[in-house]
């Protein structure tokens, strides 16, 4: 997989990181062919992104390269860059991207704390995260400012974190008798979706968010996903394209005019460059 950057070598957290999804990365997107939750919650990420123009966009965790490769193949006259903490990841999006008509785009491997040395002097007017790979950097006040630095100022960014406060998960878990599974979201460090294979993150709730990127950006779109509908991890329970799925996803869609948008699986926001005056405070939007 060729030799990593230097925060990515040894026993920190990043390496940690990385050594997890390059294991993943070999059966990652099969997961997700065989998946119609993540494909249903995939295609309205995208239809958020592409409310806003871009002459340059920047995905952070571009895994094996599918958002890119469809972002650069649908706009291929942009600039379109990827970074993913691993190797093994960014080689399959490089070996995706190669059969791309786009005229410039590029995955590396890198963290948000590393945009600016792997593309020195450029600003993106769009930035994008999907599936909360911010979840899983070392210091989200410092990625914050990272992404700040990178996004142009007439720019946005569409960027979702696994949430704290996943309501539903959290009482189906106290029904089945583990309170321990029921509560982790909610302690310092999140052991990820797999108990056999822990991997150290944070969930993020949206009073942390607002905290840590409000004084940098304005929130002017926030969205709540699989608060009743099915998480991705349950797309087996519940026949999601029939009609209780459609009837779960359109309740969500009603959640997000609510207080309660934000105790689903993942939270979506949209931000923008902070203006010297004015509201800082995330707008609810429509949940089409």
């Amino acid at each position: 997989m060729g030799s990593r950057p230097l925060h990515l070598q040894g026993d920190g957290y990043y390496a940690q990181v990385a050594r997890y999804y390059d294991e993943e990365a070999a059966s990652f997107e099969k997961h997700y062919d065989n998946n119609p939750i993540l494909q249903r919650l995939r295609s309205d990420f995208r239809a958020v992104t592409e409310e806003y123009s871009a002459t340059a966009g920047l995905e952070i965790g571009c895994g094996p390269g599918i958002d890119l490769h469809y972002f650069a193949g649908k706009y291929p006259h942009a600039l379109w860059r990827g970074i993913d903490v691993s190797s093994g990841m960014v080689e399959q999006a490089r070996a995706k991207l190669a059969a791309c008509d786009a005229s410039d785009v590029r995955a590396e491997v890198g963290t948000p704390e590393t945009i600016e040395a792997l593309f020195p002097g450029r600003k993106f007017d769009l930035i994008y995260c999907y599936f909360g790979a911010l979840n899983t950097v070392s210091d989200l006040e410092m990625a914050a400012r990272a992404l700040a630095k990178a996004l142009a100022p007439n720019g946005a960014m569409v960027l979702t974190f696994v949430n704290r406060w996943y309501l539903a998960d959290m009482i189906w878990n106290l029904l089945r008798g583990r309170p321990r599974r029921a509560l982790a979201r909610v302690t310092q460090k999140w052991a990820g979706y797999a108990p056999e294979r822990p991997l150290d993150s944070m969930c993020r709730s949206a009073t942390a968010i607002k905290k840590i990127f409000s004084p940098l950006f304005t929130c002017t779109k926030r969205r709540g996903y699989s608060i009743f509908y099915p998480a991705w991890y349950r797309h087996r329970f519940i026949p999601v394209n029939g009609f209780l799925g459609k009837a779960l996803w359109r309740l969500d869609c009603a959640l997000n005019h609510t207080p309660f948008w934000n105790l689903g699986e993942y939270s979506l926001y949209v931000f923008t460059p902070r203006q010297p005056k004015g509201d800082q405070s995330c707008r609810a939007s429509r949940h089409e």
